[in-house]
């Protein structure tokens, strides 16, 4: 019998590879998973096979999760026993085109759930496993996906598994958006599809948290764990009158040296480790800017204001000038021009203010208001956190209360009936449900739970004053701050 053949580390680093490979129309859903339901859907995922069979039963084992995605908690069985029930539960949602009009269909993806009953004991790790079968109604997207699968025609994203092991569910989400446009190099995504994505459309009214708590964390998190790289000071805001409608993400392919040192993996070396060089990518890239830059002003700097093509050209190459300096160089200029304030000729007076960074009191009012912008936006972000913060440590308080006394809810309650203005709302709501509230009403209303904790804060005051003297001074002192810009 001939010996088996020993695998070069490479090779086994390879056979040990996780590919993820979606249907964009997958990629594009609307859903949002806990982190240990999106490590079973991940794990799905990646378990598919070309050649599986169509009723067939798949196999996540709790010992696999824990060495994919590197849980290194105190987790056990129970986490994913629970995550699989929650996600048997739960949908996505898939929209389409159809004779012009928008259409969604919502799929469950796993039918047949079957696992490890609670309360065993320890000890069970051979039984420590979920069972399960893909839903045919979603096998278009999965399992008949992978079957059919080509690459010259089907629309598809796809990547490895380690990728992702060490993001957060926006993160993940995040990432597949734009891993999708990798090749292209850049995406525009308006905010309220974002949000519809991920299933929180009346989460984070304020753009400033979403942005701060969604967006930037997920990017920070891609940049430094992932094998693309999105520039945050290059994510570009677009507005639609005051409000950001959407952000237009660069996306950039790590290199082979980059992704080597981010895994810890050996870096090959070559004959020119000790010249600086620079990479083809790179070059392109800036001479693409450039081009764009020189596109886009040549009109007016060059066929209105007389700077030669070459003249300009040099300045681009250099790399010194953004488009916010060449705009700010052409709006004073113009004004000059306007004014009669320019001795010589346009093209040098432009040169200079270019060069030199000229302003006038119309671009010295543009950087104050830009300026009082930032500021505003950083206090509104500050703000937000506190609220968050203060909302929080109010729940919790009001959880702590109520585990040790019952009637705590129940007094509120009778507090909300007994005033006028309160008690008018509670009708209303009972004559739209044609019957009494009850308790649990109380607490699935977002406006009747709202009510219930103001009355809790203001019949049992004490019990919150430590909190709100330490929240409620520096919540007022920003708004202050905010209202005086």
């Amino acid at each position: 019998m001939p010996r088996k053949k020993k695998l070069t580390k490479q090779q086994k680093r390879k056979k040990q590879l996780r590919l993820v490979v979606k249907a964009n129309q997958l990629v594009e859903a609307k859903y949002m998973f806990d982190i240990w339901e999106m490590r079973f859907f991940l794990s799905i995922v990646s378990a598919i096979t070309p050649s599986d069979e169509e009723d067939k039963v798949y196999r996540v084992w709790y010992r696999d999760i824990k060495k994919n995605f590197q849980v290194r908690s105190n987790s056990s069985y129970d986490a994913l026993r629970k995550a699989a029930n929650r996600f048997f539960e739960k949908t996505v949602v898939i929209g389409y085109m159809k004779e012009g009009y928008e259409r969604e269909t919502k799929y469950h993806i796993i039918q047949g759930l079957d696992y490890l009953k609670a309360g065993q004991g320890e000890g069970a790790a051979s039984q420590e496993y979920i069972d399960f079968r893909i839903d045919p109604a979603i096998r278009p997207y999965l399992l008949d996906f992978r079957k059919r699968f080509d690459p010259t025609q089907d629309r598809y994203t796809s990547y490895e598994l380690r990728n992702v092991i060490n993001l957060q569910t926006y993160g993940i989400r995040i990432y597949e958006l734009l891993k999708q446009y990798e090749k292209i190099g850049h995406r525009t995504l308006e905010v309220s599809t974002l949000k519809d994505c991920f299933n929180i459309t009346d989460e984070y009214p304020r753009f400033t948290n979403f942005y701060q708590m969604v967006i930037k964390r997920s990017i920070k998190d891609i940049n430094a764990k992932t094998d693309i790289t999105i520039p945050i000071t290059e994510i570009e805001k677009i507005k639609k009158g005051r409000k950001v409608h959407a952000l237009r993400f660069p996306i950039r392919s790590k290199s082979q040296k980059e992704l080597a040192i981010l895994r810890g993996e050996a870096v090959q070396q070559t004959l020119f480790d000790d010249v600086e060089v620079v990479e083809a990518s790179d070059t392109s890239e800036e001479a693409n800017q450039v081009d764009v830059l020189f596109s886009e002003f040549e009109p007016i700097v060059v066929k209105s204001f007389g700077v030669t093509p070459s003249t300009f050209f040099k300045l681009l190459n250099t790399g010194k000038y953004k488009k916010t300096d060449i705009e700010q160089a052409i709006s004073v200029t113009r004004r000059a021009k306007y004014n009669q304030e320019i001795k010589k000729s346009v093209a040098g007076f432009f040169l200079h203010a270019l060069k030199e960074g000229y302003t006038d009191v119309k671009e010295e009012a543009k950087k104050s208001k830009r300026q009082k912008a930032q500021q505003q936006e950083g206090l509104e972000v500050e703000l937000s956190a506190l609220k968050d913060e203060l909302a929080k440590q109010i729940n919790d308080k009001i959880k702590e209360l109520t585990a040790s006394d019952e009637t705590v809810t129940l007094e509120a309650i009778d507090t909300i009936k007994s005033n006028r203005l309160t008690e008018a709302l509670v009708r209303a709501k009972e004559k739209s449900i044609g019957r009494p509230l009850e308790l649990d009403d109380y607490r699935k209303d977002e406006r009747l739970r709202t009510m219930v904790i103001n009355t809790i804060i203001q019949i049992r005051r004490g019990q919150f004053e430590d909190i709100l003297t330490i929240f409620n001074p520096k919540i007022k002192a920003i708004e202050q701050q905010i209202a005086a810009l």
